[in-house]
């Protein structure tokens, strides 16, 4: 992964949590996207935040995880 695809990828998740559209800022994606988020970091038994939100996002967790359990 190039950093140009890493940075896309925050960028995204960054406007996903915002609710940034072309339109303007949208409220409701914003806590539609973060409640879809935040229930995939509290299946991997982590605290519910940006931070950890951001790691599932990026994939980062997934990694972590496979890390820890030995593989």
């Amino acid at each position: 992964m190039t950093d140009e695809t890493f940075n896309d990828k925050e960028k995204q998740f960054n406007d996903l949590w915002d609710g940034v559209t072309p339109k303007g800022i949208n409220r409701t994606k914003s806590l539609k996207f973060r409640q879809y988020i935040l229930e995939h970091v509290r299946q991997m038994k982590r605290p519910l935040n940006r931070e950890n939100a951001l790691k599932y996002w990026m994939g980062i967790l997934k990694i972590e995880a496979r890390d820890s359990e030995g593989f």
